[in-house]
């Protein structure tokens, strides 16, 4: 092959990383209305897109700058309006802020919530730490499952703490959850990933796909709004 024909499929390969490399993606992550068998959590769109929502749609979408709600009627832009992000992240403050004295936000999409049932989508479970809303005093967690239980004591003013290294993980059993003292109980059913997500798109949609929901609601929650 001549030395200019390599060069012109060179430049094409290039050409086409390139075009490639700068479709970016955005997820929807919540659709509710007449357009959510259209636009279902999970479904995958470019940023050079356009949406058509009916009367009663909303539709959230998440990139790699943050979450964005379309409420229909009307025929929506993908990409965000380019919001500067500080702004986005100092409204997201304050929005925290004004939340001093309700229940505060899970800080980790990979914490388990031990007021939540359901799906834990787990990629390190060796990692894995327990986290509770409220901290002040101090409690006693008794977790079965797995053919075996543990007894945790959570000092009071901590509001995390490890996963019992002597209780294994095993995938799809369940896991009871309880604090002998108040009676509250949850559920857990463990989701083992191949691998940890590089990214919030790539989180979010391991996440959709294996029904871990309070973990999604965590990780959208904590991203900042744009427009």
């Amino acid at each position: 092959m001549k030395t200019t024909q390599l060069l012109k499929i060179g430049t094409a390969m290039i050409a086409l990383a390139v075009s490639t490399a700068s479709v970016a993606t955005v997820l929807v992550v919540r659709a509710q209305g007449p357009s959510a068998k259209v636009y279902p959590p999970g479904k995958a769109l470019p940023e050079s897109a356009k949406v058509q929502l009916q009367p009663g749609d909303s539709l959230m979408l998440l990139n790699t700058n943050g979450a964005r709600t379309l409420r229909g009627p009307g025929t929506f832009a993908v990409a965000a309006s380019g919001e500067n992000l500080a702004a986005a992240a100092n409204r997201r403050a304050r929005f925290s802020a004004m939340r001093s004295g309700e229940i505060p936000l899970n800080p980790s999409p990979w914490n388990l919530d031990i007021t939540q049932s359901g799906k834990l989508c787990v990629a390190n479970p060796s990692k894995l730490t327990l986290w509770r809303p409220q901290k002040d005093d101090a409690i006693k967690l008794t977790i079965k499952g797995g053919g075996s239980e543990q007894t945790i004591d959570w000092p009071a003013g901590k509001d995390t703490v490890a996963w019992p290294t002597s209780l294994p993980i095993t995938t799809g059993a369940e896991y009871q959850i309880s604090q002998p003292d108040s009676g509250d109980m949850s559920h857990i059913t463990f989701v083992a990933l191949t691998s940890a997500p590089n990214d919030t798109i790539s989180t979010a949609q391991s996440l959709i796909a294996n029904d871990c929901n309070n973990q999604l609601d965590v990780l959208v929650d904590g991203s900042p709004s744009v427009n």
